[in-house]
């Protein structure tokens, strides 16, 4: 498959993980007896050999009536049928077949306090899995992933993971560009960030360098934008596509959403339009339960990563990182916490201290304070490169002021110092930590090896990501 294809399916993965996971709240069950006819129900039992019962709960088991973690396949689909899928090319010049270019499998667990969203990238090199297709036995011989939906549909898809992962799947959904530039314009648009200004003929997408607010077609170009950002490859693009899903999901869960009825019809609506699941997602029933047992689910508990990997050589694809990935597959298969946290209270941190450049603004109004913050940051491994006082009173309480481009860095003082955090374009590299009233510490972190790997790609949703 030419890595020039225009298609970069992210449409199924967005829209899909903004329903089963971020759409919740008041009013979900009667909502959902309007939506009952957006969705059509799959039976890949004949690909999986596992029959999917479509009355079955999706939440407790029915046995012993305790509530169960649950996982579910994402797939984008790069469909040219139906009037919403066209201007991608047309599907006489790309085939009438379905590719999955973006998967992810999305794990909850038990007691929804957490959850995790593992990418496949589209390259991985597999031994794709043996499938019927016209009553016909295929594959079985090495490929990339995304072949997997061409010769089988999302029940091979489904055995290609299995395979990968060894981990039992058995509900899927499936999406296509119509539904993602729907879901993006009932939410009022999603916030993105660029570090420079991109012109990308082969997506469309031509924006300055800051912030925007992203909606439609303009949306599905940022997440579909390959060679005009970062270093052009599909696993730096997972990297924005994640990032993009954390935004939607801190809009989704914001309360000018949730609080908002007609907000909230319209993103159910645009959420379950043009989706294919497997019959008990397909439920509507199932999909109420299984929402209104996730609405204590914030951005922060949310995780996205890319299943671990390594060069194969060629330049064009990648081979899983058995090694590393066992420990990922493992916390799925028993439902444990992964990454794993340094302590109770602490978010996932990726940026250790010696990395960070500080200046310290005192603020309380008590002389000598900076210094005296000075030495516990320097102890804690922080590169202290300034000391001043702040007289004019602006400052109330402890606050880290940073540009966006290190968000990810300011998260680890912002946790270290017990401080809020604020946005401030221009101050590049070097964090502002102004100390108020209320300043008395610096806690001690431990950044997640897990998440400093960088073909591992890990992320929480409560951050946010200026695109290189």
């Amino acid at each position: 498959m030419s890595a020039r294809r225009l298609p970069r399916v992210i449409a199924g993965v967005l829209a899909g993980l903004v329903l089963v996971v971020t759409v919740v709240g008041a009013g979900v069950t009667t909502l959902m007896g309007q939506l009952s006819d957006n969705i059509t129900p799959l039976d890949v039992s004949e690909q999986t050999g596992t029959v999917v019962d479509e009355t079955e709960s999706l939440v407790v088991d029915e046995e012993t009536g305790v509530q169960e973690p649950f996982t579910v396949l994402v797939l984008g689909s790069d469909s040219r049928v139906g009037k919403d899928n066209r201007g991608y090319g047309s599907a006489k010049t790309y085939g009438d077949v379905e590719r999955s270019d973006t998967t992810i499998l999305l794990h909850v667990n038990a007691d929804r306090t957490r959850a995790i969203g593992v990418s496949i990238p589209r390259d991985t090199w597999i031994t794709l899995p043996r499938c019927t297709k016209d009553g016909k036995t295929v594959g079985g011989y090495q490929g990339r992933f995304n072949e997997a939906m061409v010769i089988g549909g999302p029940g091979c898809v489904i055995k290609a993971v299995e395979e990968l992962s060894g981990l039992t799947v058995e509900n899927f959904i499936v999406v296509d560009f119509g539904a993602f530039k729907r879901i993006t314009e009932a939410i009022g648009g999603v916030e993105i960030c660029l570090t420079e200004a991109v012109n990308d003929r082969q997506s469309k997408l031509n924006l300055p360098a800051g912030k925007h607010v992203v909606s439609g077609e303009e949306a599905l170009a940022f997440v579909r934008a390959r060679h005009g950002l970062g270093d052009g490859s599909d696993t730096s693009r997972i990297r924005r596509q994640q990032a993009f899903l954390s935004s939607m999901a801190r809009k989704i869960l914001s309360s000018e959403v949730l609080l908002n009825p007609a907000s909230l019809i319209s993103v159910l609506n645009a959420a379950t339009k043009s989706l294919t699941t497997d019959p008990q997602l397909a439920n509507v029933d199932n999909v109420a339960e299984l929402a209104v047992s996730m609405q204590s689910l914030r951005p922060g508990d949310i995780v996205f990563a890319t299943l671990p990997w390594r060069s194969s050589g060629d330049g064009a694809t990648v081979l899983a990182n058995k090694k590393k990935a066992k420990a990922l597959w493992d916390a799925i298969q028993n439902d444990t916490q992964w990454p794993p946290k340094a302590s109770a209270d602490q978010p996932l941190l990726k940026a250790a201290p010696e990395t960070l450049r500080v200046e310290i603004i005192n603020a309380t109004g008590t002389k000598g304070a900076g210094k005296a913050a000075k030495r516990l940051l320097t102890t804690a491994g922080y590169n202290v490169v300034n000391v001043k006082n702040d007289k004019s009173g602006e400052y109330s309480s402890t606050t880290v002021l940073y540009d966006p481009r290190w968000d990810v860095s300011a998260k680890t003082l912002i946790y270290a110092a017990n401080a809020k955090g604020v946005e401030t374009a221009g101050n590049g590299q070097t964090m502002r930590l102004v100390i108020g009233p209320d300043f008395t510490t610096v806690k001690d972190v431990q950044v997640s090896e897990a998440a400093s790997d960088y073909t591992t790609n890990v992320n929480s949703a409560d951050e946010s990501f200026c695109a290189e």
